[in-house]
């Protein structure tokens, strides 16, 4: 049975909501049965919320866990993945905001273009979009938050986070195989701490970041 014990990561605040099962499974790729044949990040979340085993657990926003389950699974290397498990009790208990899909998506645009010195102009252009949706969700324009809803029916998570994590694969095929394993972790350590801070204090931190690159 592949299984450890989970290990807190300092900083990060453990999930109080459940206790804490004794053994975890081993973060491997791709979808899995149980946990006795190891999990994702995301079915590893499932387990250490006290939830069905799945890769699709209600205590995360779409939008974060299909990052997470694609950066899971771009990562080769088993020790940078097994990383990704101290990331577990953040990505538990977050609330969806209207700009939560947005979010994410600034973080991977804002991830691709760090790595060039000069940002692609379709990158530069998808991501001043959506830099102007998040400032006009901070302004509170109702129908912003309308048109995102009826958006995202039509586009859905998975697939818009999909395209702008391809973004960031793409960017990042120069580099050696660890080091694109390290800024994949890294992009979703990012993520999780910026969609944590939008859905505490409904601030776009990424859109204020972007504007900085794009400015």
């Amino acid at each position: 049975m592949t299984m450890k014990r989970l290990v807190k990561a300092p900083g990060l605040a453990m999930y109080s909501g459940k206790a804490v099962p004794d053994q975890l499974p081993l973060l491997t790729r791709g979808w899995h049965r149980g946990p006795e044949d190891g999990a994702c990040v995301m079915e590893y979340v499932s387990v250490l919320a006290g939830s069905r085993f799945t890769d699709h657990p209600r205590c995360t926003p779409p939008a974060l866990a299909a990052l997470a389950r694609l950066v899971n699974d771009r990562i080769v290397d088993d020790g940078v993945r097994s990383q990704l498990a101290l990331l577990a009790p953040d990505l538990i208990g977050i609330e969806s905001q209207p700009g939560t899909t947005q979010c994410v998506i600034a973080s991977c645009l804002v991830a691709a273009a760090a790595q060039q010195p000069v940002m692609h102009p379709a990158i530069q252009r998808r991501l001043v979009r959506t830099c102007a949706r998040m400032r006009r969700l901070e302004r509170g324009d109702r129908w912003t938050r309308i048109r995102l809803r009826c958006w995202e029916l039509l586009n859905p998570p998975n697939v818009t986070v999909s395209s702008a994590f391809q973004c960031v694969f793409e960017q990042l095929r120069g580099l050696t195989q660890r080091e694109r394993d390290v800024q994949l972790a890294e992009l979703l350590r990012t993520a999780v701490a910026e969609c944590r801070m939008l859905a505490s204090s409904c601030t776009a931190t990424p859109a204020r970041r972007a504007d900085a690159r794009t400015g």
